[in-house]
């Protein structure tokens, strides 16, 4: 459909269809990179390297758990480092603990 971007696409197919897909927004984006998950220069790129990484039984839910982990514990310019539970995997150089 013109005008639907793919994190667009991507949402209403997880959501509304039940497909195990992965919409990288900034939260997404954010996570991949700083823990070392999925890194990649853009979305595409890290939606791509989540693909291989996340184990296919965890990909329809994996969206919303990188989406929180983003939006709530590592956020953009205060990271709450000493909260998370996955400190101890992250690569984030400029994590305070």
């Amino acid at each position: 459909l013109p005008g639907v971007g793919r994190k667009t696409a991507n949402v209403v197919l997880n959501e509304g269809f039940g497909f195990s897909t992965i919409a990288v927004d900034t939260h997404i984006f954010r996570v991949s990179n700083r823990t070392g998950l999925a890194p990649g220069k853009n979305p595409d790129q890290v939606e791509r390297a989540l693909y291989n990484v996340v184990p296919k039984k965890y990909l329809k839910d994996s969206h919303h758990l990188l989406l929180l982990h983003g939006r709530y514990t590592c956020k953009s310019r205060t990271p709450s480092c000493k909260k998370c539970v996955i400190v101890k995997y992250c690569k984030y150089s400029q994590k305070e603990l």
